[in-house]
């Protein structure tokens, strides 16, 4: 009897802290969200440009975790690959990414990436505001703008880097 109710309280554990595959048909994606991760998503039909929220006049999905050095964000829009010169997907919400030249390749098992370090401007007080990843990925007849970083006025440091990775790592096509 005390094995059973021992694998009944183990199995039931495992159900209850098993993470959870969520599909957003409209944006062509699907994502697992790793513990204390939470998501807000913003759903419009392709070419995604009629969203409306706070961070972009566009579709998109906002990730957001509490740490104890400030929030980590991870920010995806999609676009048809014309939209990717679209001005308004350089912006999350005042805060501008200012391009660089330089990048990294790198890819998981979903995407391969263009990988740009750089930072935030804030478009209300024209100042350097936090450091942030860009990843450009391209699939088929679309795109995917994704911004990783944290609230934070330190540097992106490896352990911030790979828990915001961990997020942008959860996110596959449909």
């Amino acid at each position: 009897m005390k094995k059973i109710c021992l694998f009944f309280c183990l199995s039931l554990s495992l159900v209850i802290t098993a993470q959870k595959v969520v599909k957003v048909k409209e944006l062509k994606l699907k994502y697992n969200l790793p513990e204390n991760w939470n998501a807000e998503t913003y759903v419009a039909e392709q070419p995604w440009e009629s969203g409306n929220n706070q961070l972009c006049k566009c579709a998109g999905i906002l990730f957001f975790k509490a740490h104890k050095n400030g929030k980590m964000n991870v920010v995806i829009y999609p676009t048809t690959t014309s939209g990717l010169d679209s001005a308004k997907r350089n912006f999350v919400g005042s805060l501008r990414f200012e391009n660089v030249e330089k990048y990294d390749k790198t890819k998981n098992s979903f995407f391969s990436f263009q990988k740009k370090s750089s930072y935030f401007t804030d478009t209300k007080t024209a100042k350097k505001s936090y450091n942030v990843i860009r990843y450009l990925t391209k699939i088929e007849d679309r795109s995917y703008i994704i911004y990783a970083w944290q609230e934070s006025a330190n540097l992106l440091n490896p352990t911030v880097e790979k828990e915001l990775y961990e997020m942008v790592n959860g996110i596959e096509p449909l």
